[in-house]
């Protein structure tokens, strides 16, 4: 069904008169050759201005549709978009770019602020207050967008805690739980006891502690193991599991960055998994074997490790082949709405739309410059 969705978009772009211009003007991308009219619009900027479209009548316009959790297609029509705009040169003044988001639900204001600051984007980003506003945007633009595909590529609501073991025998046990944002000052819990009792108690497991000796579990410090608990907590900025100058675990406060384990003295660190999914650099999609990590921006996976995040350009890029479980989960249609972004000539009309992401930037730039000169 997806993929016919994608067929009939792409189908009534032609049935709408395309292949041929209704001038001498030679055009790169699928043209229209009686454009219609675009749809109106009034959105709101990622300063919270507003927008209308029918402001730019006499200025070429190119409107595209993205969401900033996009993994991939999106990041590519918005890296598109930055080399078209850093190109524009003396056609720059007769061409306004805007993005349209299909993610209402996230991308408000203050996150496109956020987001377009980042990547250095100068154009304007729209999004509505109403997420009907946006609905109805789509659908006057024929655009498709699978709103089970947004809500399953989002990071979880809530932040989490976690809390881990590693015992003698170098097995670990693993703990996350919400943030109880209930807790003042801007804390999870009262301390890191505090922490400790409520998520061992919440899991049934035996927690008896002083001193850094007791029981864990199955293990005892009374056992005559010859170990003790050692208290970390996760490095966030090493990404790493380190040893807390205090002992005492009373005197840990507990924020949403906060992650700590009790390691036996006498186990192998290396043993422990990190202290937060993705290195810390994203959030985990799915479950099982396609369980994977959907990394922050300037962040990807490595080869070969779909559980982790690295900066862009470090990761190691000689592994194996390995099967890309986002891709095998999104199938055909695989980008979470229809990919087509079009332009619009100086009388507000669809002239050209280009679909997908594998565009030639350079043509993309000749359709602008004919249709400012137009």
């Amino acid at each position: 069904m997806k993929k016919l969705l994608v067929i009939l978009i792409t189908s009534c772009l032609f049935f709408s008169g395309c292949l041929q211009s209704s001038n001498d003007l030679y055009l790169y991308g699928t043209e229209y050759k009686n454009p219609p009219d675009a749809p109106d619009f009034t959105l709101l900027n990622q300063d919270g201005e507003s927008v209308t479209l029918s402001d730019y009548y006499d200025k070429v316009v190119i409107v595209a549709f993205i969401y900033t959790s996009c993994p991939d297609i999106c990041l590519a029509i918005s890296a598109n978009l930055a080399w078209v705009h850093e190109n524009l040169g003396e056609y720059s003044d007769d061409v306004v770019i805007l993005s349209v988001t299909i993610d209402p639900a996230r991308d408000t204001v203050e996150r496109f602020s956020q987001w377009t600051e980042a990547n250095g984007y100068e154009w304007d980003h729209l999004s509505a207050e109403r997420p009907s506003t946006l609905v109805n945007v789509w659908n006057s633009w024929n655009i498709v967008v699978d709103n089970d595909h947004i809500e399953a590529s989002q990071p979880p609501e809530e932040s989490t805690n976690r809390f881990s073991v590693l015992y003698p025998d170098n097995t670990s046990t693993i703990i996350d739980t919400p943030c109880r944002s209930e807790i003042s000052n801007n804390r999870c819990y009262n301390d890191g006891d505090d922490f400790a009792h409520y998520v061992f108690s919440n899991v049934n497991i035996t927690y008896n502690l002083t001193d850094n000796e007791g029981d864990i579990g199955e293990w005892s410090t009374n056992n005559n193991l010859n170990f003790s608990w050692l208290l970390h907590y996760w490095d966030n900025l090493n990404e790493t599991w380190s040893l807390s100058e205090s002992q005492n675990i009373s005197s840990i406060d507990v924020d949403i960055n906060t992650h700590l384990a009790w390691v036996s003295s006498n186990s192998n660190l290396s043993h422990l998994s990190p202290g937060v999914d993705c290195n810390g650099k994203g959030w985990i999609m799915g479950s099982g074997a396609s369980a994977h990590c959907m990394c922050d921006e300037g962040y990807e996976r490595p080869d070969g490790n779909w559980l982790g995040c690295v900066l862009i350009g470090t990761g190691d890029t000689n592994s194996s082949e390995t099967v890309d479980p986002h891709e095998q989960s999104l199938g055909e249609y695989g980008v979470g709405h229809s990919t087509v972004t079009f332009i619009l000539d100086k009388q507000t009309r669809k002239r050209v739309a280009w679909t997908g992401i594998n565009w030639d930037v350079q043509e993309f730039l000749l359709d602008i410059q004919a249709l400012s000169t137009e």
